[in-house]
């Protein structure tokens, strides 16, 4: 088989055979560039496209595991229901809404709340914020709409976690 593709070279004029060489470098460049080169290419263009939502979703992991961190260290039923109530209270005061509560009873591990024209989008946050902190669970909400423009009158149960004991 290599005597029949020496013989056939021979036969090639000077000019086919560069033609033969060229067209050879350049399928191996071809072949080179399709095996070795595009694939790595192709993957750091894919890498600087996944990256920063990767790092993004790493932040918040982080973010996560430091928040799990802190609220296991906290045990669930340390904080008495006054307890539990005054920091309601300081956080209520915190967010603005003072003005608006109307009503904050304590009935077992369950803290009943009425606010009166509030701004709906305050009250949604203090909700978030406080639920989140103080561990809280909400039990019951009404939420009526006012005349007003982003007012609204909220009737809202919040529950403590229960003593892991009982």
């Amino acid at each position: 088989m290599i005597e029949t593709l020496m013989q056939r070279w021979q036969l090639l004029s000077a000019r086919e055979r560069r033609v033969v060489i060229g067209a050879a470098a350049l399928l191996a460049v071809v072949a080179a560039w399709l095996t070795l080169f595009e694939p790595a290419w192709q993957a750091r263009a894919t890498l600087q496209r996944e990256l920063p939502q990767l790092r993004s979703q790493l932040a918040s992991i982080d973010a996560l595991a430091e928040e799990a961190q802190r609220l296991s260290s906290v045990p669930a039923g340390s904080d008495s229901a006054q307890a539990r109530k005054a920091r309601i209270e300081r956080s209520i005061e915190a967010s603005g809404l003072s003005p608006s509560l109307t009503q904050l009873s304590v009935n077992g591990s369950l803290f009943d709340l009425r606010f009166d024209r509030v701004s709906h989008a305050a009250w949604l946050m203090w909700l978030d914020t406080t639920t989140r902190e103080m561990r809280l669970r909400v039990a019951d909400v009404t939420v009526t709409r006012e005349a007003e423009h982003g007012l609204v009158s909220v009737r809202l149960a919040l529950e403590a976690p229960r003593a892991e004991g009982s």
